[in-house]
Parts: C-alpha cells; sequence; structure tokens
C-alpha cells in the first residue's frame, strides 16, 4: 500500500509541476517586461538572445499575444506588451501621454509625433481623443501654427 501511495504522489507531483512549467510563451512575456514592455530595434537582439528561440517561434509568440489582446504593435513596428504587468503601474492612457509630452519638451509637432505615438502604442485616434480631453481640461491647446502644447505645471 505504501508503495502504491509513493507512486501515486510521485505522478501528481510530476504532473503538477508539469501543469506550472515555464512555457516559451511565459518565458517571453517576462523578457519583454524586464525589457520594459516594448520590444524594438534597439533592444529586440537582447530579448532574443535570452530566450533561445528562433526569430519565428519569437514571431509567432508575439502574434498570438496580440491575438490575444495582450500585445500591439505600432505604425513603425514597435511592439508593446499590454499585460497587467506591464499596465498596472503606468498609470491612464491620458496620464502617460501627459508624461511623454512633458519628456518631449511639452509640445507634439511633425517633427515628434510619430515618435511619440509609437513610445505609447496609441492609434491616432486615441491619441486625438486624448488630446481633446486634455484640452476641454485647460491642460493643453494647440498653437497659432498647429503644435498641440501642454498647459501643465511641468509645461509652464
Amino acid at each position: 500500500m505504501a508503495k502504491t501511495s509513493l507512486l501515486c504522489a510521485a505522478c501528481i507531483a510530476s504532473a503538477t509541476t508539469a501543469a506550472y512549467a515555464e512555457t516559451p510563451k511565459d518565458r517571453t512575456v517576462a523578457a519583454i517586461e524586464a525589457a520594459g514592455c516594448t520590444v524594438d530595434d534597439t533592444n529586440i537582439n537582447a530579448v532574443l538572445d535570452g530566450l533561445g528561440l528562433s526569430d519565428e517561434a519569437f514571431r509567432v509568440i508575439g502574434e498570438e499575444l496580440v491575438a490575444e489582446g495582450f500585445a500591439d504593435v505600432s505604425q513603425i513596428g514597435v511592439f508593446r506588451l499590454t499585460t497587467p504587468a506591464c499596465t498596472a503601474t503606468a498609470g491612464t492612457q491620458t496620464e502617460r501621454a501627459v508624461a511623454a509630452i512633458e519628456a518631449a519638451g511639452c509640445v507634439v509637432d511633425r517633427s515628434n509625433i510619430n515618435e511619440i505615438l509609437d513610445g505609447l502604442g496609441l492609434a491616432d485616434d486615441d491619441f486625438r481623443t486624448i488630446g481633446e480631453a486634455l484640452m476641454a481640461e485647460g491642460r493643453a491647446q494647440v498653437s497659432d501654427a498647429g503644435a498641440f502644447q501642454l498647459t501643465t505645471p511641468n509645461c509652464n
């Protein structure tokens, strides 16, 4: 009886371990989160090197994450995770947009809009909605030259 119980316990333990084993997808998510939740030309090699995945396997996992709603890809190819670990401490889209614009000198114009949008992972329409809300709140304005300017305390 004791041998049967030990065998049963060993089978359960190995099944439990397999169920909680870290998958390539789990490792990929963890690596991207550790890289700041984005993958672009500047860090893709560092992220891939630590994973031991082929480019193709990495691409397939990325496509799965996008399809599942855990990631998105900007118009210029910046891959951004939207997992809870990446969004929980990042603040709202509006807070992230304000911080990014403040970091860019408080102005968004043709020279920097693509960089800002890609860094935020926002579509043009999402950014427009945020901008309109900021203007309605008195935290932004559009200059005569057409530049979007923040009027937040960090920008005055």
